[in-house]
């Protein structure tokens, strides 16, 4: 009896920590009026319920801007919830960084015709031509029976590459910049001027960085962000950081895989040979490495090989 009484009350216990885990929705000011709610370092799955990203909202004297808004409709609606919670403002815009579901698919709360809907000029081409497959990917992953009812929306501005967003929240100049390929195709930052902080997926922090678009495109947004007049990084997955502490181990790793890459090109091995060859060690000790490490091999591989 003793045996099962102990056995129950650590079901229980684990049952509320797991439960904890999934449904609290918090946010932490990290400067002057900018709200993060951060996500978990893990891949969606039915415990955490899709909350894996960083995802919050800039406060101006006049209006709010909302930066992605989660992996489900249920954290979008958290979200939502929240921010009428802390500040009575309107919202007026709503960022989505780029065309990963972890970062948009709660989007639907917001939509209404007072709130512009902001995304990089290829973008929405994403969206649409992903969107049965990551509908049932987050509803797979996830278990949320909220993603059911999720609908693709339009952006309503879009940025271009070629030139930066401004936007004046009420005494808060936000910039929104569009890069080149490197994290994806459509990926976007927003730079608050008054406390000099840079929100962007192009940074991961104690996570690995997937790579999806090009490696060499990702390592020049990263080196043109180090010259950028940043105090603080909020990246789209880890903690916050200073800029250089937030680039260094980036770039480091990014060197690492040019480098070994073109010496297996150079030396004729085939991608199998070069998984094998490539040196396995988590030198960043960083999350996920064993998932991604392994496919961001295979997408530099081939992105070398015609250099």
């Amino acid at each position: 009896m003793t045996f099962h009484k102990h056995f129950t009350s650590l079901l229980l216990l684990l049952i509320s920590f797991f439960a904890t885990k999934s449904f609290s929705f918090n946010l932490e000011e990290v400067a002057d009026k900018i709200y993060v709610h951060f996500g978990f370092q893990e891949d969606a799955n039915k415990i955490n319920k899709g909350d894996i990203s960083n995802i919050g909202f800039i406060v101006g004297d006049k209006s709010i801007l909302v930066i992605d808004t989660g992996g489900t409709p249920s954290i979008g609606e958290a979200l939502y919830k929240k921010i009428n919670d802390i500040s009575g403002l309107p919202i007026s815009y709503v960022v989505i960084t780029h065309s990963h579901p972890d970062h948009y698919f709660g989007t639907n709360v917001f939509i209404n015709e007072s709130i512009d809907i902001i995304g990089h000029s290829k973008l929405q081409r994403s969206l649409d031509a992903n969107f049965e497959f990551y509908k049932n990917l987050q509803l797979v992953n996830t278990r949320d029976q909220s993603v059911k009812e999720f609908k693709n929306f339009k952006i309503t501005k879009f940025v271009n590459v070629e030139k930066n967003l401004t936007i004046d929240l009420g005494n808060r100049i936000v910039e929104i910049k569009a890069w080149q390929s490197g994290h994806t195709d459509n990926d976007l930052s927003i730079f608050d001027k008054k406390t000099k902080t840079l929100w962007t997926e192009n940074i991961f922090i104690r996570r690995t960085p997937s790579i999806r678009a090009s490696v060499k495109g990702w390592k020049k947004n990263l080196e043109e962000t180090s010259k950028m007049d940043v105090n603080l990084i909020i990246p789209g997955h880890g903690p916050v950081k200073k800029k250089n502490e937030a680039l260094r181990p980036m770039l480091s790793y990014f060197n690492r895989l040019i480098d070994n890459t073109r010496k297996f090109h150079k030396n004729n091995l085939s991608l199998s040979k070069a998984i094998e060859t490539f040196p396995s060690k988590n030198i960043e000790n960083w999350l996920l490495y064993n998932i991604y490490h392994p496919s961001n091999i295979t997408k530099v591989y081939t992105e070398l090989e015609w250099e």
